[in-house]
């Protein structure tokens, strides 16, 4: 068995070899049957071929690599994980496969464009209100999906005019100093081009803390190109963060993010990509935004003057917050201001361009209508998932069945509104705390 890593070059045999290896022990253990299209492909394939492995074609590999999604909930799933002797890791068998894949295949124009979120973002953004209201039109809908191959179903977050770095541009000239904890805020180009106000959340609740905070250099955390497999990217993705970062932690900050995606890729995979201990020890002092308030419970110093009551929430945890291995701190943090929580461990389909492609949007619709059914049986008030996107997809597939009416929301704004705080606060208000 030879030991698989992302930035070597690739030799095809080996990963073949080792491939038909882990598919298996795959066969044999059946444990992520359920998971994701990936798993029932390739179990569907093994059982046309008796188990024989060996028969899987080029079309078979590429069809469960390309039906991967790196939600990574495989590697919490399997038993024979490093350091047990079979030293499984599935996700990284894909994303090899996904750089193998790239290089003889080639990137689509498509695939390429859709990972550029900070271009895509800042783009968008200046020309919001046009941009907006033409992703509401059939028509431009339909060309998208002839010229770009983006279903024209898929619903997108909104841009927004006034980004988030913009935002707290303004709100930083206005704002108390804090005189507790620091923490370096690392908002992903999700909070800053489109899901705004989780980000404005997050510095309410924070401040509310009496956390001070500060905004670093921001710029795409690299999870959009593990899907095309490129690695390049992902590496001058993990040395841009990296070096906005350090220079904070050097100051006795920590990093807190509000989206599980950056924090998966801050925590566990820039320490894969980079050479040195710079990464290792930003990845120590990075934490989700709910997992570092829930630390200042513990220390106590997390503020519990809550004026509402959330009520019942439905809550779905997405699959990158469940890789963190952290255990459920965004429930616990909406307890802590008396919601009665109702965990959804289900995954929601959606990881970013994946399902915006025509060719997998049904396949991800069909996969969140499990967490639309999950959602509907709790008599919630909320839904609540720490994802945006998660929050978007459930969303769209509820009102495809005809259920919900619910927007779903993050679970630092539905604390920020426990504490009587003003939602989607505008960057010219004082006395916020």
């Amino acid at each position: 068995m030879k030991e698989l890593r992302l930035l070597q070059p690739i030799d095809p045999s080996t990963l073949e070899q080792e491939t038909l290896r882990i598919y298996d022990v795959c066969d044999g253990c059946r444990r992520c049957f359920n998971l994701c299209p990936s798993f029932n492909t390739l179990l569907d394939r093994i059982d046309e071929y008796e188990s024989d492995v060996a028969r899987l074609t080029p079309a078979d590999h590429h069809r469960v690599v390309d039906e991967c999604y790196y939600c990574k909930l495989c590697f919490n799933h399997c038993p024979y994980t490093p350091p047990h002797q079979y030293g499984i890791d599935f996700p990284l068998l894909m994303a090899v496969w996904k750089k193998r894949l790239a290089a003889e295949r080639g990137t689509r124009w498509r695939d390429w464009f859709l990972t550029r979120t900070d271009l895509l973002g800042r783009l968008n953004s200046a020309f919001a209100p046009l941009v907006n209201w033409g992703l509401a039109q059939g028509w431009v809908r339909g060309l998208m999906q002839s010229l770009l191959g983006v279903h024209r179903e898929r619903q997108v977050l909104h841009y927004q005019r006034e980004t988030f770095v913009r935002w707290w541009g303004q709100w930083v000239r206005s704002r108390k100093p804090a005189t507790g904890k620091k923490a370096a805020l690392f908002a992903g180009c999700l909070v800053n081009y489109q899901a705004t106000d989780v980000g404005k959340a997050t510095v309410q609740v924070l401040e509310k803390n009496n956390v001070h905070v500060e905004l670093p250099d921001q710029s795409c955390c690299g999870m959009p190109t593990f899907d095309i497999g490129d690695t390049a990217a992902m590496v001058a993705a993990a040395e841009r963060t990296v070096a906005s970062l350090k220079p904070w932690i050097d100051q006795g900050y920590d990093v807190v993010v509000p989206t599980p995606s950056c924090s998966l890729m801050i925590k566990r995979e820039y320490a894969s990509l980079l050479k040195g201990d710079a990464a290792q020890r930003v990845a120590n002092q990075t934490y989700d935004i709910c997992e570092y308030l829930m630390k200042l419970k513990r220390e106590g110093g997390l503020s519990t003057d809550f004026t509402r009551n959330p009520g019942r929430i439905a809550y779905q945890m997405p699959c990158h917050l469940r890789d963190q291995n952290i255990g459920f701190k965004s429930k616990e943090l909406m307890e802590c201001a008396g919601a009665k929580v109702e965990l959804i461990e289900k995954c929601s389909g959606h990881d970013g361009s994946w399902s915006a492609k025509t060719e997998f949007f049904p396949l991800s619709m069909k996969i969140a209508q499990k967490v639309v059914r999950l959602v509907e049986q709790v008599p919630a008030d909320l839904v609540a998932s720490d994802c945006p996107l998660a929050g978007l997809q459930l969303d769209q597939a509820g009102a495809a069945a005809h259920v919900g009416g619910r927007s779903t929301r993050h679970p630092v704004q539905i604390v920020r509104d426990a504490y009587g705080l003003p939602s989607d606060p505008p960057a010219s208000s004082v006395g916020h705390r």
